[in-house]
Formats: C-alpha cells, structure tokens, sequence
C-alpha cells in the first residue's frame, strides 16, 4: 500500500469532476480499506442506510476517525471490510480498476441533489468534513516499551494460556444462567485472541 500521506493527497485531489465518484480501496491483509473521501463514498453514498436494510445483517460500517502524524490538528477517517464483500458494500458500481494487488480504484454514480443545485468540488469537500464531524477521534495508545533486562534470577515463564485453562476449571459451569456461561466463553475468547 502507498504510504498514508500519498493516500491523503490522492483521496483530497479531487477538483476535476471525473475524480468525485472513485473509491480507492487499498488491501491490507484480508480488508479493503477506504480513506477520506472514498470512505464517504463508500458509508453515504453507496452503503446508505436504505442498501443496509436490504442486507442481513444491517450493520452500518465502522467508521474510524485518528489524528494524524504529519499535519498538527489535522485527522483522517477511514472503514474497512472483509475482501470478499466487495459487492455487499459497494453494490452498484459501473467499474472496476485494478492498479496494482494492493489497490482497486471503483467508479461509482453519484446520485443527484434532490434540492436540484449543482454538485461541486467545495459542496462535496464541505459533505466530507461534515460526516467526519460524526465520529470521535481513536485516540492510539503508546507502545509500551520493553523493560530492559536486567541481570537477576531467571524468572520461568508460565505457558501462554495456563491463566486460562484455570478459569474453565474453576468456573461452576453447571450452577450459572446460559447467558453467564456464554459471557464466560466470551471473556475466554477475548482473552485468547489477546495471546495470538
């Protein structure tokens, strides 16, 4: 993927009206990721709230919202899903680009204003900054550093997951609700997704 400041560069160099309807998606692992103005796009445009309640599961994206590093008080938002669900996000489309594996560039049709104004740059900018107004800002927890090792006793290490294998011996399985057990199991999956 392209470093995040081209990304910002390319999603805001938007002036020439062919550039208002593109998705750049871009592949990290198993997701596409949307940024700035493809992400809105993608939640406003094409994933609206009527094509959510065609679907199963009628979730809105998630929409995330940080700060970022190389311009002071300035953030970016961005959604992502699963590769697969291309289709489920972005239903119509009329094409779709490949530039290299990692990144697809969709054209979508915009609708029109039903106030029946003209679209612009500024008006469409303006929409953007808006809808990003919507979401809090995911404030990134700093790295915990590694404490130094210093020379001392040798401490042996428990192995991963013994913790957990503690809890299920010891949680009265037979004496709890089905919705206590199955927070339990919840819990244990957290847990065990934080070791891997």
């Amino acid at each position: 993927m392209a470093n995040l400041v081209d990304v910002f560069k390319q999603e805001w160099d938007r002036e020439n009206p062919a550039e208002w309807n593109k998705i750049h998606l871009y592949k990290m692992g198993d997701f596409w990721r949307a940024y700035e103005w493809s992400a809105w796009l993608i939640s406003v445009v094409t994933y609206n709230e009527k094509v959510r309640m065609t679907t199963k599961d009628r979730k809105p994206l998630h929409v995330t919202r940080m700060r970022r590093t190389d311009v002071e008080d300035a953030t970016y938002c961005f959604v992502g899903f699963p590769v697969k669900s291309v289709e489920k996000y972005i239903p119509e489309r009329d094409t779709f680009e490949s530039v290299d594996d990692k990144h697809v560039v969709i054209t979508i049709a915009l609708p029109t204003p039903t106030d029946g104004s003209e679209v612009t740059f500024e008006r469409l900018k303006e929409a953007v900054e808006k809808w990003k107004e919507n979401y809090d800002i995911k404030v990134q927890k700093p790295k915990k550093e590694k404490p130094s090792a210093a020379p001392g006793p040798i401490a042996v290490a428990r192995p991963m997951g013994a913790g957990i294998l503690a809890q299920i011996m010891a949680y009265p399985l037979a004496e709890r609700t089905a919705v206590e057990n199955i927070a339990f199991i919840s819990s244990l999956k957290n847990q065990i997704t934080a070791i891997l």
